[in-house]
């Protein structure tokens, strides 16, 4: 299969709650390099993001030892890489501060997915200013396969100090009637909706605007996910006990895990299940560092 990527880059400067901090590739590539390791021999992944000239080269160097990447949709910019400073609190909640957040992807980067023939398209809002919504909403027009979507930053706003702060997503409705399956950590549950709603009603809403299936993620309590099966329901799954070392990147490794799987087997329950399992083992990576470690982890 053909697999399309779309979000932007990060290089991540991660304080852990220790004291120790971690530098490393972040963002999109959480979700690209974890992809690469999980998919089936023969599948092609196209990702389309901007990395800030003065880092292109050498990132170019990284993606070379993937095999089954296609390179030609990662293009040049102009100044900086979006730096993204994330202080650690616990393992549920970070302060983030973002500099350099490049400019939304144009549709026209993205016509090479469509000239490709992909078949399904995982779009990741790294920076909430990934893509704009005439973007989805033209790409789903011209796209009748999967699109998995991660709501992640679109939940957040920037300060004047570039400190990453909650707030709602008021057009949400507009975004997920042009998908197939969504996933949301549990805070950004809280910024789509009515403020009252819990989990329940809010799926039941997301549902009835055509999705497939939502995804709500827990971190260490695990995830839930949402389908339609003649009716609406629920499945709970615990997360898989690790030696957590870094939970950076779980929730992009989760979504690969789940758009891969799903593409696969059209079955929300086995990927949850799977998605919730490799996440749990990127965990246990330190930053982006050795996450080719998935790659033999998940074959265990």
């Amino acid at each position: 299969m053909k697999y399309g990527l779309i979000g932007h880059l990060c290089l991540d400067v991660i304080h852990l709650a220790d004291g120790t901090e971690v530098q490393s590739y972040g963002g999109i590539f959480f979700s690209l390099a974890s992809l690469a390791n999980i998919v089936d021999d023969g599948d092609i992944i196209y990702p389309v993001f901007g990395v800030g000239d003065v880092d292109y080269d050498k990132f170019i160097e990284r993606i070379k030892n993937y095999s089954n990447v296609v390179t030609d949709g990662i293009f040049k910019f102009e100044g900086f890489t979006n730096r993204v400073h994330l202080f650690y609190q616990d393992r549920k909640e970070r302060t983030e501060c973002s500099m350099h957040i490049a400019k939304p992807i144009e549709f026209e980067r993205l016509k090479i997915l469509l000239d490709a023939g992909v078949d399904g398209i995982f779009i990741n809002m790294i920076s909430g200013f990934d893509i704009e919504f005439e973007v989805l909403k033209r790409l789903r027009k011209n796209f009748n396969g999967y699109i998995h979507f991660d709501i992640h930053s679109a939940t957040l706003g920037v300060d004047e100090r570039n400190i990453r702060f909650r707030r709602r997503m008021l057009d949400w409705k507009e975004w997920l009637e042009n998908v197939d399956t969504v996933q949301m950590n549990e805070f950004e549950a809280r910024s789509i909706g009515e403020g009252w709603w819990n989990d329940d009603m809010l799926a039941e809403n997301v549902l009835n605007l055509g999705v497939r299936a939502m995804v709500i993620t827990r971190a260490s309590l695990g995830a839930t996910v949402y389908y339609f099966d003649d009716e609406i329901k629920r499945a709970d799954f615990k997360a898989y006990e690790v030696d957590v070392v870094d939970p950076t990147g779980c929730g992009d490794v989760f979504g690969s895990a789940f758009f891969y799987k799903y593409s696969k087997t059209l079955d929300p329950l086995v990927s949850t299940e799977f998605a919730n399992y490799v996440a749990g083992l990127n965990a246990t990576i330190p930053g982006s560092t050795e996450i080719d470690k998935l790659r033999e982890l998940v074959k265990r």
